[in-house]
């Protein structure tokens, strides 16, 4: 029996820290809850309680300092948890089982209402707690509103850590710092609209070449974060190819039809621009499916857009796309941006040379997230993404 119970415990335990429960920072929503709770109630203290190992923990309360804790054996929500289901102790100094506890004795707590809380698979991971100095009785009505707060707090709970697992999943899908090779340099930024989001870019240096893209999925938030992930695996699979020398629009093209079931069953497309760079003469080989945002600052100050009249993956079936060329002289980068980007710039003339403005003299690559709260727009109602490819410079230049 004893080693059911620790086996019980451990699970708990390790629910309630995959569930970020553990860890010293607030979840902003379930700390209104508590708050609301103290208020509604008129309590002294609220808090949401953790059970980890020998310890009670309190990582969102009202009326508690940051980081108490307590003996787990000395808390009403011990035997909350183990009960798995609401309990209500009117009288603290009045029940056998609970009188001679510190924190009836010497903290003066008399009344306690804890509500179990579970995660998604119903295991009881936390408590919602109400507690006072003043004996009191909750009639049906209140026990029904404690419930319905319990049920708030669950939900706030699983899908802010859904979300926040869904982020720092997409996060490592994205490169993990600047790509440095012989003096090139290729750095991209991405901030979504939502937590997650459908744009992504990605780059790496195979052989004597540097291969980067840019994709845009329709939509935002998670549907359109996990087509995109599957479009980045995608992709990568050709990515060797495409390095080789293999046609850009061959490649994509194959992408394409790997794609084509899962884009029509969700009824999505997508916007890509991919290349592959020759980093010993700065070739660059490139297809733009939809995208129609690439460009490249010249050294003599002009800014040159790369057109292409191919359209999305996944709109038009047996389609296919077209490579195409350029070359960057040494000093002069392509950039390629979503267009999420015009939220924040504008369309009409001269969007070209604004987005230039905005990316290479505002260095928003580096402050894009800065950038973005800056604009002058309200928000950005789009995901917004950056990635820059620069030659160095000719030795001796100035």
């Amino acid at each position: 029996m004893t080693h059911l119970v620790d086996e019980s415990r451990t699970r708990r335990a390790r629910t309630a820290a995959s569930l970020g429960l553990l860890e010293a920072e607030r979840n902003a929503r379930v700390d209104r809850i508590t708050a609301l709770a103290a208020r509604v109630f008129g309590v002294e203290l609220t808090t949401v309680t953790v059970l980890d190992g020998d310890r009670a923990t309190f990582p969102i309360s009202q009326g508690l300092e940051p980081g108490t804790t307590m003996p787990r054996s000395e808390v009403f929500c011990d035997l909350t948890q183990r009960l798995g289901e609401p309990m209500y102790v009117e009288d603290a100094s009045a029940d056998p089982r609970f009188a001679d506890w510190p924190i009836v004795t010497d903290a003066g707590i008399r009344f306690y209402a804890g509500h179990p809380l579970r995660d998604h698979l119903g295991t009881v991971v936390a408590t919602l707690c109400l507690l006072d100095s003043t004996p009191r009785r909750l009639g049906a009505d209140e026990k029904e509103l404690l419930s319905e707060l319990a049920g708030l707090t669950e939900t706030e709970m699983v899908s802010s850590t859904e979300m926040r697992l869904a982020q720092e999943a997409q996060a490592s899908l994205l490169p993990q710092g600047v790509l440095e090779v012989d003096g090139w340099r290729v750095e991209g930024a991405c901030v979504p609209a939502a937590a997650v989001g459908g744009d992504f870019y990605d780059y790496r240096a195979t052989g004597r070449s540097a291969v980067l893209r840019l994709a845009d999925v329709m939509g935002k938030g998670t549907p359109a974060a996990l087509i995109a992930a599957g479009v980045r695996a995608a992709l990568r699979g050709t990515e060797a190819a495409a390095a080789a020398g293999v046609d850009l629009g061959v490649t994509v093209t194959r992408t394409a039809r790997t794609l084509d079931d899962d884009l029509e069953r969700t009824e999505s497309f997508v916007t890509l621009f991919e290349a592959v760079i020759d980093l010993d003469d700065g070739e660059v080989r490139y297809v733009d499916a939809g995208c129609g945002l690439a460009l490249v600052a010249r050294n003599d100050g002009r800014v040159e857009s790369l057109r292409s009249s191919d359209g999305p993956i996944g709109v038009w079936p047996d389609d296919h796309w077209t490579e195409h060329r350029t070359t960057l002289a040494p000093g002069e980068r392509l950039v390629v941006v979503s267009d999420g980007v015009l939220d924040l710039v504008g369309e009409g003339p001269g969007v070209v040379e604004r987005i230039a403005e905005l990316v290479l003299d505002h260095d928003a690559v580096h402050r894009l997230p800065e950038v973005v709260r800056e604009s002058d727009t309200t928000s950005a109602v789009d995901d917004v993404t950056v990635v820059v490819a620069t030659r160095p410079a000719a030795a001796g230049a100035a």
